[in-house]
Protein backbone atom coordinates (compact mmCIF):
# COMPACT_ATOMS: atom_id res chain seq x y z
CA UNK A 1 0.00 0.00 0.00
CA UNK A 2 3.05 2.12 0.49
CA UNK A 3 4.11 1.97 -3.08
CA UNK A 4 1.27 2.75 -4.16
CA UNK A 5 0.31 5.55 -2.23
CA UNK A 6 3.79 7.14 -3.00
CA UNK A 7 2.71 6.48 -6.85
CA UNK A 8 -0.50 8.32 -6.34
CA UNK A 9 1.36 11.35 -4.92
CA UNK A 10 3.67 11.42 -7.29
CA UNK A 11 1.47 11.73 -9.77
CA UNK A 12 -1.06 14.47 -7.72
CA UNK A 13 2.06 16.68 -6.33
CA UNK A 14 5.04 16.16 -8.91
CA UNK A 15 3.50 15.16 -11.52
CA UNK A 16 0.30 17.56 -12.46
CA UNK A 17 2.71 20.85 -12.36
CA UNK A 18 4.83 19.57 -14.54
CA UNK A 19 2.19 18.17 -17.31
CA UNK A 20 0.51 21.07 -17.17
CA UNK A 21 3.70 23.37 -17.18
CA UNK A 22 5.04 21.39 -20.10
CA UNK A 23 1.51 21.20 -22.01
CA UNK A 24 1.34 25.24 -22.12
CA UNK A 25 5.15 25.75 -23.25
CA UNK A 26 4.39 23.01 -25.98
CA UNK A 27 1.00 25.23 -27.34
CA UNK A 28 2.81 27.98 -26.86
CA UNK A 29 5.66 27.03 -28.47
CA UNK A 30 3.66 25.48 -31.41
CA UNK A 31 1.23 28.65 -32.02
CA UNK A 32 4.03 31.30 -31.93
CA UNK A 33 7.30 32.06 -30.99
CA UNK A 34 8.22 31.49 -27.26
CA UNK A 35 7.86 34.60 -25.20
CA UNK A 36 9.97 36.15 -23.15
CA UNK A 37 9.89 34.67 -19.84
CA UNK A 38 8.47 31.29 -20.71
CA UNK A 39 11.45 29.39 -19.59
CA UNK A 40 10.86 31.08 -15.93
CA UNK A 41 7.49 29.89 -15.73
CA UNK A 42 8.31 26.39 -16.42
CA UNK A 43 10.99 26.82 -13.80
CA UNK A 44 8.33 28.22 -11.38
CA UNK A 45 6.29 25.22 -12.32
CA UNK A 46 9.36 22.88 -11.36
CA UNK A 47 9.37 24.48 -7.85
CA UNK A 48 6.14 24.30 -7.05
CA UNK A 49 6.49 20.40 -8.05
CA UNK A 50 9.18 20.26 -5.62
CA UNK A 51 7.82 21.92 -2.80
CA UNK A 52 4.59 19.66 -2.93
CA UNK A 53 6.47 16.91 -2.86
CA UNK A 54 8.49 17.98 -0.09
CA UNK A 55 5.87 19.63 1.87
CA UNK A 56 2.91 16.41 1.35
CA UNK A 57 3.18 14.29 4.22
CA UNK A 58 2.05 17.62 6.13
CA UNK A 59 -1.39 17.18 8.13
CA UNK A 60 -0.55 13.51 9.16
CA UNK A 61 -0.14 12.51 5.27
CA UNK A 62 -0.30 12.82 1.98
CA UNK A 63 -3.14 12.26 -0.07
CA UNK A 64 -1.89 8.58 -1.35
CA UNK A 65 -1.46 7.91 1.88
CA UNK A 66 -5.04 9.03 3.15
CA UNK A 67 -6.45 6.88 -0.20
CA UNK A 68 -5.25 3.93 1.06
CA UNK A 69 -5.99 4.37 4.79
CA UNK A 70 -2.16 5.31 6.07
CA UNK A 71 -1.39 7.85 8.23
CA UNK A 72 1.71 9.64 9.30
CA UNK A 73 2.59 10.43 13.24
CA UNK A 74 5.56 11.64 15.25
CA UNK A 75 6.40 10.06 18.43
CA UNK A 76 3.73 10.09 21.05
CA UNK A 77 1.08 10.05 18.16
CA UNK A 78 0.50 13.22 17.06
CA UNK A 79 0.11 14.00 13.16
CA UNK A 80 3.51 15.12 11.38
CA UNK A 81 3.53 18.76 10.41
CA UNK A 82 5.98 20.99 7.97
CA UNK A 83 9.12 19.62 9.24
CA UNK A 84 8.53 16.74 9.64
CA UNK A 85 7.71 16.65 5.84
CA UNK A 86 10.44 18.35 4.86
CA UNK A 87 12.33 16.39 6.96
CA UNK A 88 11.11 12.80 5.42
CA UNK A 89 11.33 13.61 1.70
CA UNK A 90 13.89 15.67 1.60
CA UNK A 91 16.75 13.07 1.17
CA UNK A 92 14.26 11.56 -1.86
CA UNK A 93 15.35 14.19 -3.53
CA UNK A 94 19.44 13.35 -3.59
CA UNK A 95 19.85 11.12 -6.74
CA UNK A 96 20.65 7.71 -5.93
CA UNK A 97 19.55 7.80 -1.98
CA UNK A 98 15.76 6.88 -2.92
CA UNK A 99 17.32 3.52 -3.88
CA UNK A 100 19.17 3.50 -0.61
CA UNK A 101 16.26 4.21 1.04
CA UNK A 102 13.95 1.47 -0.77
CA UNK A 103 16.58 -0.94 0.38
CA UNK A 104 16.72 0.01 3.88
CA UNK A 105 13.02 0.04 4.57
CA UNK A 106 12.42 -3.48 3.56
CA UNK A 107 15.36 -5.05 5.26
CA UNK A 108 13.86 -3.09 8.58
CA UNK A 109 11.62 -4.91 10.69
CA UNK A 110 9.56 -1.98 11.98
CA UNK A 111 8.77 -0.49 8.48
CA UNK A 112 10.45 3.25 9.00
CA UNK A 113 13.01 4.28 6.44
CA UNK A 114 15.93 6.72 7.08
CA UNK A 115 13.87 10.17 6.29
CA UNK A 116 11.29 8.71 8.32
CA UNK A 117 14.11 8.35 11.39
CA UNK A 118 15.27 11.48 10.47
CA UNK A 119 12.14 13.47 11.24
CA UNK A 120 10.76 11.49 14.45
CA UNK A 121 8.29 9.53 12.17
CA UNK A 122 6.58 6.40 11.79
CA UNK A 123 3.89 5.37 8.97
CA UNK A 124 0.72 3.39 10.51
CA UNK A 125 -2.72 2.27 9.23
CA UNK A 126 -5.33 4.66 10.18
Amino acid sequence: MRAAAFGIDLILVAGAPLLLASAIVLGVQAASRAPTGLDAGFRAAQAVAVGLFLLRDSDGGSPGKRLFGLRLIRRGGAGAGLLQSLLRNLPLLVPGWNLVELVLLIRRKDGRRPGDRAAGTALVEA
